[in-house]
């Protein structure tokens, strides 16, 4: 993995487990999408708050709410299995983001990494903080707006499964000059089909559960 000549930027690798229109808010309330989100590379409060504010940005431009779960860090001498709100994980409604320093095997341009299995779903991700921090590649980005583009890529590898790479906008593989200008800009958003397709998914899913829930409370009152 290689830069693309000056401020041509390799920011995302693919891992498989074996396991834009705006859309107002006075229409119909938006898809939700929470987000465990924990913060091992302990990057400062506002960072992380302009990273949320951005991820949410783009995901708003998407028409989908995003709820931020702020989780513990992780605990090396406790092999207990979680049972808190931020383990209670399920595809696509759920997901997580571990912010981690950087990866033992993960190249220094390599800013994310998400774990999708073969039927194209995934709930865990990985972004690599030092290496984006010290990149020279983006210096018309602030590091919080980045990890924020960064978080959004990954949250939107999760939702949108495998071969969700494109050739324009936030799912771009390498964020080149247009790409890294329109995020200066803060105009790096997914695309119109992508959009659609992120909203179809949450909205599929929520429905579903709802539709289980009223089976669930109708059994309930039939006992």
């Amino acid at each position: 993995m290689h830069l693309f000549r000056r401020r041509h930027l390799f920011l995302i690798v693919w891992a498989v487990s074996n396991s834009t229109s705006a859309i107002g808010r006075t229409q119909l309330a938006f898809p939700h999408n929470q987000v465990s989100l924990f913060d091992d590379a302990r990057v400062s409060r506002g960072t992380l708050a302009k990273a949320e504010a951005r991820a949410s940005a783009i995901f708003a431009r998407a028409g989908i709410d995003v709820d931020w779960l702020a989780c513990a860090q992780r605990d090396p001498a406790d092999f207990a299995p979680s049972s808190s709100l931020c383990s209670d994980l399920s595809w696509p409604t759920r997901l997580s983001v571990r912010i981690i320093p950087r990866g033992r095997s993960i190249a220094s341009d390599v800013f994310g990494q998400a774990f999708v299995d073969d039927s194209g779903q995934g709930v865990y991700s990985n972004v690599y903080y030092e290496n984006l921090a010290l990149s020279p590649n983006h210096p018309g980005v602030s590091d919080g707006d980045m990890l924020g583009y960064v978080l959004a890529h990954e949250i939107g590898h999760l939702l949108l499964g495998t071969n969700s790479h494109a050739d324009s906008g936030l799912m771009q593989a390498h964020w080149r000059d247009a790409a890294l200008h329109a995020a200066a800009e803060r105009a790096l958003f997914f695309t119109t089909a992508q959009s659609a397709l992120l909203r179809s998914r949450l909205s599929a899913a929520r429905a579903a559960q709802t539709a289980s829930n009223q089976v669930q409370v109708g059994k309930g009152i039939q006992q």
